[in-house]
């Protein structure tokens, strides 16, 4: 048997009536501690725990050993009056709480960019943060990486998923303070007489085989051990020649004592299947052309919190009717343009651009729904009505075919009609109407009929029937 005596501060208890402490991966952990305090300390804690309060609560042992169990912020109290005396109860959070709180929207467009580096960068953002890699994870994504509806917390453990690897908030210090992967833990020996039960995870080891991960099922046997001595997520035990990993704890105050109930695993039996992020799937993203190559486009996302970054990433730009040999429609955006960036399923890496939606404009091309337009940032210009179909540049040449009047071609500047073979000109019923304000020239080789001012006939021979 060891005892403990409880010390808690800032907040302080006269005796302890309950202590709760719960820790696992991927998890924020908890504390749950309650005692009597008094009547002079209520109000004084009424006040203090109003604003954001961190409370440490340490073990003391009878030679004088002091080991910190729990350092959190609080995120719930209550304060309760029997038989006048006052009971406190306080829940306390790990400070990668804090990542949890708020939703952000972030784009890295940068292929070279790490791993290590988003997190780093995500941390950043916090007072008192750091991240630890228990292993290295310096590779670059080489795609886009999306934090789309989602806290910190859960961006970064989506991401550690991708290589099976999880968050461990660091339960003893003050701060927004994580791990990649197990921390490195210290080994330690089972008393002779625990009690210990053996259990196979079989419902684990089913979801992570359906998702394609390497695991055995002894990999997946799960051995849970109750002591007395405080342990860390990460501790490590040698159990039937297998060396095994503190995964989860939960902890207990009863009599004086610390109970605690530790579940071990293999270094593989721990590591998850791939998370994804279910609000990402058929999303649009109102986006901005930023450069166009050849069938593909970059571009920044509007409302993206880091737009300060350089962008990389080259998409598929979506088309009406493509094939692989070039058949197809080829019509590509302009840098300005707005588009949609989409997310057809729940992977950002299968992300392409397709057109964008109409916005308010006064162009009266955009007034008659009967109108069909394509129209260039150039100003040249299809247009199908209900009537006629119209080309034209905007700049006083066009070609316009009317149902009731036929076709009329206006020219800024020259016309030419060349053909390699015949060139037929004809009307069946009406009239065949030649003009020109200098002069009407027809020609063949080395004979001409030239109108101008008179008559005049260039040629071999003149035949008038």
């Amino acid at each position: 048997m060891r005892e403990y005596n409880i010390t808690t501060a800032p907040v302080a208890f006269l005796d302890i009536l309950e202590l709760r402490q719960e820790e696992e991966i991927n998890q924020h952990g908890r504390m749950i501690i309650s005692g009597h305090i008094s009547d002079d300390q209520e109000e004084e804690y009424l006040g203090l725990l109003t604003g954001k309060v961190w409370e440490t609560v340490q073990a003391v042992g009878m030679d004088g050993e002091v080991k910190t169990l729990f350092t959190g912020i609080v995120t719930d109290f209550s304060v309760s009056v029997l038989n006048d005396q006052r009971k406190l109860t306080l829940e306390l959070m790990t400070g990668s709480i804090l990542m949890d709180e708020k939703k952000h929207f972030r784009s890295y467009q940068n292929p070279s960019v790490t791993y290590e580096q988003i997190f780093r960068e995500t941390a950043a953002g916090y007072a008192d943060s750091s991240v630890s890699f228990s292993k290295p994870y310096s590779e670059a994504p080489g795609e886009l990486v999306l934090q789309y509806e989602e806290t910190d917390w859960d961006f970064l453990k989506r991401l550690a998923g991708r290589s099976h690897q999880f968050l461990v908030p660091d339960s003893r210090m003050k701060g927004v303070r994580i791990y990649y992967s197990i921390p490195q833990g210290m080994p330690f020996e089972i008393p002779a007489g625990s009690r210990y039960t053996i259990r196979k995870d079989l419902g684990g080891y089913r979801n992570k085989i359906c998702q394609g991960m390497a695991v055995s099922e002894a990999d997946c046997m799960e051995y849970i051990i109750q002591c007395r001595e405080p342990h860390r997520i990460g501790d490590y035990a040698s159990l039937y020649g297998m060396k095994c990993y503190i995964y989860k704890i939960q902890s207990r105050y009863e009599g004086g004592e610390l109970l605690h109930c530790c579940y071990l695993k293999r270094e593989k039996g721990i590591e998850v299947p791939e998370i994804c992020n279910k609000e990402m799937a058929g999303c649009a993203l109102d986006a901005r052309i930023t450069k166009v190559k050849e069938d593909k486009v970059q571009v920044s996302l509007l409302g993206d919190e880091n737009a300060h970054q350089t962008i990389n990433i080259w998409y598929p730009y979506a088309t009406v009717y493509s094939t692989p040999d070039g058949t197809g429609w080829y019509c590509m955006p302009e840098p300005g343009d707005m588009v949609r960036l989409m997310i057809p399923q729940h992977q950002e890496r299968d992300a392409f651009v397709a057109s964008s939606v109409h916005v308010e404009t006064d162009s009266p091309d955009r007034k008659d729904p009967s109108h069909k337009v394509f129209k260039s940032r150039y100003q040249k210009e299809v247009r199908f009505t209900p009537d006629s179909i119209v080309i034209t540049n905007n700049k006083g040449t066009r070609i316009e075919l009317t149902d009731a009047e036929g076709i009329y071609i206006v020219s800024a500047h020259s016309i030419m009609l060349e053909a390699a073979e015949d060139l037929t000109i004809a009307s069946d019923t009406g009239s065949l109407i030649v003009a020109g304000d200098s002069f009407v020239n027809f020609r063949q080789k080395g004979t001409s009929i030239q109108l101008d001012n008179g008559i005049s006939f260039i040629g071999g021979n003149l035949k008038i029937q």
